[in-house]
């Protein structure tokens, strides 16, 4: 096929290998503070960069739990420079693997701030600061790598994710399974080829929290994302970026369990998935004919005829600055008593010769507990977050991607509200922030809004509203884009 000599759509992709020294501790399972002991599938890096004459954006998956909102600005800041595009129009998304370094470093667990060993700290730091140029050293080679393409948009499905917000018959909410709850089955695919239609990437997009192994795990890997990349990029040739989706509230099937071969089984599911909804996308122009034929039988022959066309018709990128509000914090007198029985609690735990695991736990409710009491102290009734939202749009086709931890719910109200043909939503963009739960969790309790208050080290948690507070401010998104 013919370049048409208009504003043309051009795409290149590039990966590089993130992954840590062996030893380095793994984020984002509170008890599990002991270092990895060796590594089950390397951690990646993949940025693709789409541009035309008027916009040029940059989509980085990274195999990594997270990263704070400094050090991904930071990031973004950086690979904007080297491919000269808007720091808007980055985007750094995590597939929020458990299995992967401690790269968010005001919370998690991590020894920035929790029980560092000797050393710690300062190889971490070091881990990051390559990480930073190795990301922006592989934007500017997707960049150079560009050249002419078409994309296509489709969504399949994989039964193989369930709500995880359990209601235990005592009324406690626990991390498990909820078949009955709120959930996405939707895989989301875009694909993206050259003008002859051979695979450039394939963007896909499931929500799911990547934990399928648990506590007792210290391989380094990217659990079921690195299988579903696998998978697609064997079946259809195209390079593989994964997002994870509105996973806040979803977990995999199979859960925090200590057998790779589910690793394999669920990431096998959707990889298929997302590998048949790619082989059903045709992304060159053409017309189907239709002639008639004699043999034995008579026929009705249908072809396409394939002809050259515009590569795209619109490209265009939208950001909004976010505020969410947190619920108050404790009086003054609330926050003293819960601060006397943290640091008891702790020092009952070191009395006694706790292990470390033990510990670690205390340690961060202490510290939790002291931060808002000096807040409480200093005059703060209530705090709020803000953050900022982006989306990309493809001709029919939108990506829309935020920080933190979404609950599915809100890509549900996205995607509702979403004109294009196809939206596809992407949690753990852009860095990692806090839940933003369902009105249901915020009344019920749970994780996400009592241990992740916590663990993400805020003063409280998000409000009830915070759905409808983030499925507006998409919605003014979707307009600005046009949808």
């Amino acid at each position: 096929m013919k370049d048409t000599g208009e504003n043309v759509l051009t795409a290149g992709v590039a990966r590089v290998d993130i992954t840590p020294p062996i030893g380095f501790r793994m984020q984002g399972i509170i008890r599990r503070i002991e270092p990895s002991v060796g590594v089950h599938m390397p951690l990646v890096a993949t940025g693709l960069v789409l541009a035309d004459d008027n916009h040029k954006i940059a989509i980085i998956d990274c195999d990594l739990i997270g990263l704070d909102l400094p050090l991904v600005d930071q990031i973004r800041r950086a690979v904007a420079d080297r491919i000269d595009t808007e720091t808007s129009h980055v985007t750094v998304a995590c597939t929020h693997t458990h299995n992967s370094p401690a790269t968010f470093r005001t919370g998690l667990a991590g020894p920035h701030d929790i029980a560092p060993r000797p050393g710690e700290v300062e190889s971490l730091d070091a881990y990051i600061t390559e990480l930073v140029d190795k990301l922006a050293g592989l934007s500017a080679a997707a960049d150079a790598s560009r050249q002419p393409a078409r994309a296509g948009a489709g969504r399949g499905e994989a039964h193989v994710n369930t709500n995880r917000e359990e209601m235990m018959g005592d009324g406690r909410v626990f991390v498990g399974r909820n078949p009955d709850g709120v959930t996405d089955h939707s895989v989301d695919v875009l694909r993206i080829d050259d003008l002859n239609g051979r695979p450039i990437a394939v963007i896909c997009c499931y929500a799911a929290h990547p934990v399928v192994m648990g506590m007792d795990s210290f391989l380094l890997g990217p659990d079921y994302p690195g299988v579903v990349r696998r998978i697609v990029e064997q079946t259809t040739g195209a390079t593989c970026l994964f997002l994870t989706g509105a996973a806040g509230n979803q977990a995999t099937i199979e859960f925090l369990q200590h057998d790779w071969d589910e690793v394999e089984r669920i990431g096998g599911v959707i990889g298929s998935e997302a590998a048949k909804t790619a082989f059903g996308i045709e992304t060159r122009p053409h017309e189907v004919s239709r002639r008639t034929a004699d043999s034995m039988s008579s026929l009705v022959l249908y072809s396409k005829r394939f002809h050259d066309g515009p590569t795209h018709s619109l490209l265009a990128v939208a950001s909004r600055q976010v505020t969410v509000p947190l619920q108050p914090l404790p009086s003054l007198r609330e926050a003293e008593v819960q601060h006397a029985d943290a640091i008891r609690d702790l020092e009952d735990r070191r009395s006694r010769g706790a292990s470390e695991r033990e510990t670690v736990p205390a340690l961060m409710m202490e510290r939790w507990i002291r931060g808002v009491l000096e807040k409480v102290r200093a005059g703060v009734n209530r705090e709020e977050l803000s953050f900022e939202i982006v989306g990309y749009r493809l001709d029919d086709f939108v990506l829309v991607a935020m920080p933190g931890e979404p609950f599915v719910e809100i890509a549900l109200g996205v995607k509702a509200r979403s004109k294009a043909a196809h939206t596809m939503f992407a949690g753990y963009g852009n860095g990692n922030v806090a839940y933003w739960p369902s009105p249901e969790t915020v009344a019920n309790g749970g994780m996400a809004v009592e241990a992740s208050v916590k663990t993400y080290d805020i003063s409280a948690a998000p409000t009830a509203d915070t759905v409808d507070i983030l499925v507006s401010e998409f919605g003014k998104l979707l307009e600005d884009l046009g949808l």
